[in-house]
């Protein structure tokens, strides 16, 4: 049996609200699944699609928004794993943290020092050493 392009678009526009709505990948495929009858790798690409539109439904006001809540929710939550003795989660937490906020840019500076200038020191042509 074939599908139709407005039934694929109604099925993935279901999964696109399922997804808004905060569910994640794996409930959304077996909401598509079950509510569709269409086999997992059907539901899959669909839920796919649907997490890529959602990307594409993003402007880098709300990618700021977005986060500054991670990285608060990640201050949040080392403080009370640390308060909790669990120091795995929070060094976890920190961890994360870096990553969003310095990792990029502290590869970037490396990068850029990393490069050949003009300046003293620098070796040139015919250089033994």
């Amino acid at each position: 049996m074939r599908t139709t392009k407005a039934e694929r678009k109604r099925r993935r526009e279901a999964a696109l609200a399922e997804i808004s709505n905060g569910h994640g990948f794996a409930d959304t495929v077996a909401y598509v699944m079950s509510e569709w009858g269409c086999s997992r790798s059907t539901a899959r690409r669909d839920v796919h699609w649907a997490h890529g539109e959602l990307q594409l439904g993003l402007d880098a006001h709300d990618v700021q928004h977005l986060v500054t809540h991670l990285c608060t929710s990640l201050q949040r939550i080392s403080l009370k794993a640390e308060g909790h003795q669990q120091y795995g989660a929070s060094v976890g937490a920190l961890r994360l943290l870096y990553e969003i906020l310095l990792s990029r840019r502290l590869d970037n500076e490396a990068h850029k020092a990393r490069r050949a200038g003009w300046g003293y020191g620098q070796r040139h042509g015919n250089t033994k050493f």
